[in-house]
C-alpha cells in the first residue's frame, strides 16, 4: 500500500512538472511573439523618425503618451510633435535639416506584466546641418511599452545625451559664428562702398 502511494506521488509530481513546464514554454513563446512585435515596432518609429513622417510616429505611441526629446522638449500629443519637428528641421531658425537613428537596445524587454515592459539602450544618430555639415552624436534612451487593443506601443521614452560632447551644438556653434563673421564682412563691404560714394560726391561738389 505505502509503494502505491509513493508510486502515485511520482506520478502525480511528474504531471505537475510537466504541466508546468508547458506553461513556461508557451509563456517564453508568447513573449517570444512579444519581442518580435517591440522589434517591428521600433523599426517603425525609426522610420517614421528619418522620414520625418509625424502622422506613422505618432500612431507608434500610446493613448497617453509622454516623449522626452534630445532637447529635452517633452511632447504629448501629435500636434506637439509636428511642432518639434518644425522647429527642429523647417522653422526659420532651424539649422537642421535631416536626422537618421540608428537605435539599439541593451537588453531584451523586461515585462513587468501582461501589458507593460521596459527597455533601455543607446543611439547613434546622425545629423545633416543646415551648412552641409554632417555629425554624429551618441545618445541614451529608455522607453517603457504598453499593449494596447493587442498592439504594443510606446507610453513614456526619454532620449538624453552628455551635454559637455555635443557635437551637434558644436556644429550649429561653429554655422552661427560663420553667419556672424558673413554678416560683419558684408557689412564691412557695404561701409566701404558708402564710404565710397559719399568721398566721390565730396569730390564732385
Amino acid at each position: 500500500m505505502t509503494t502505491t502511494i509513493r508510486r502515485l506521488s511520482l506520478v502525480l509530481a511528474l504531471l505537475l512538472c510537466a504541466g508546468s513546464n508547458s506553461r513556461a514554454l508557451a509563456a517564453e513563446e508568447n513573449r517570444e511573439a512579444d519581442h518580435a512585435a517591440l522589434r517591428a515596432l521600433r523599426d517603425k518609429v525609426v522610420q517614421a523618425i528619418d522620414n520625418q513622417d509625424i502622422k506613422t510616429l505618432a500612431s507608434c505611441f500610446a493613448k497617453e503618451f509622454a516623449f522626452t526629446a534630445v532637447n529635452q522638449t517633452v511632447v504629448t500629443n501629435e500636434t506637439q510633435m509636428q511642432e518639434l519637428f518644425d522647429r527642429m528641421f523647417r522653422g526659420n531658425d532651424a539649422l537642421v535639416t535631416t536626422l537618421k537613428t540608428e537605435p539599439k537596445a541593451d537588453i531584451l524587454t523586461r515585462f513587468v506584466d501582461t501589458n507593460t515592459g521596459i527597455c533601455y539602450g543607446s543611439s547613434k544618430d546622425t545629423y545633416t546641418m543646415k551648412s552641409g555639415k554632417v555629425v554624429e552624436m551618441n545618445v541614451r534612451w529608455s522607453a517603457t511599452v504598453v499593449k494596447e487593443n493587442g498592439e504594443w506601443k510606446v507610453a513614456i521614452a526619454h532620449v538624453g545625451t552628455d551635454f559637455l560632447n555635443n557635437p551637434v551644438l558644436e556644429g550649429v556653434e561653429e554655422f552661427t559664428k560663420m553667419i556672424g563673421f558673413g554678416a560683419g564682412v558684408g557689412g564691412l563691404l557695404v561701409g566701404l562702398v558708402i564710404g565710397r560714394m559719399l568721398g566721390r560726391a565730396k569730390t564732385t561738389r
